[in-house]
């Protein structure tokens, strides 16, 4: 079994504290954080320290904290390998013997739970040495490991960005203009999951359709007068995305 300590209670921290602890090939040994808070939910159940100096021998210590902090951590007394969750941070901001990373590019929520099956993990180790013990890790977890370095990682994470972050904020634009017309925002629930379900199948720009591409000016016009302030702004950048992307021309 790999021995592991999981450093940070967040919301990365908290889904990898109890995929860890239900995993039965992985042996979850002790839990940081620099405050109790957080702690409480596992401190019957696992050692848990606020100490860095207190951390117990393991094979891995994976760092679920904010990117802030990293720089921040002197983990060269430790032997084991020490591997960071961030999407965009070097693993050379580690101060650590053998250090790595460990970036599952999915949004986690702390009241959802998820499967870490079906969440793609992307490693990284410094030393070629380290990669089959962080590999042999994910791959108890996960069904889809890749090995990505850190300049794609960094791509990966922009994408990651567009789709999600982004892609929720739009959503919940349509959210606020239901909620302000007294209309059932499930009605578009069908449009929602037929969206992604196509971005699954087909290259999105295949998929695209409404009135930009169709280059329908009227309409348009008429979703101006509708919105206003950073709404518009969201509206009228999106469209001129369209249409330079498809060569429409209004």
């Amino acid at each position: 079994m790999i021995k592991v300590c999981v450093l940070g209670v967040g919301k990365v921290g908290i889904h990898l504290i109890h995929e860890c602890i239900n995993n039965p090939f992985v042996d979850l040994i002790q839990i940081y954080n620099r405050s109790v808070k957080g702690m409480e939910l596992f401190k019957e159940m696992l050692p848990c320290t606020q100490s860095i100096l207190e951390l117990k021998k393991a094979d891995l210590y994976i760092i679920a904290l904010p990117d802030s902090i990293l720089p921040t951590l002197d983990l060269n007394h430790l032997n084991g390998l020490v591997v960071h969750t961030s999407g965009t941070v070097p693993y050379a901001s580690l101060k650590a013997k053998k250090r790595g990373v460990f970036y599952p590019p999915q949004s986690f929520t702390k009241e959802k739970k998820i499967s870490f099956k079906q969440i793609p993990l992307c490693l990284e180790t410094e030393f070629s040495t380290d990669y089959d013990l962080l590999d042999e890790f994910a791959r108890k977890l996960s069904r889809v490991v890749y090995k990505v370095d850190q300049a794609k990682r960094q791509k990966l994470h922009l994408a990651a960005v567009f789709a999600n972050n982004f892609g929720n904020r739009v959503m919940g634009i349509a959210y606020e203009i239901c909620q302000e017309n007294d209309l059932d925002f499930s009605i578009l629930q069908p449009i929602i999951q037929e969206t992604f379900l196509k971005a699954q199948i087909f290259p999105p720009h295949v998929s695209q359709t409404g009135p930009a591409l169709r280059g329908d000016e009227k309409t348009i016009q008429k979703h101006f007068s509708q919105l206003k302030g950073t709404d518009l702004e969201v509206y009228k950048i999106l469209t001129k995305s369209i249409q330079e992307k498809h060569g429409t021309e209004l």
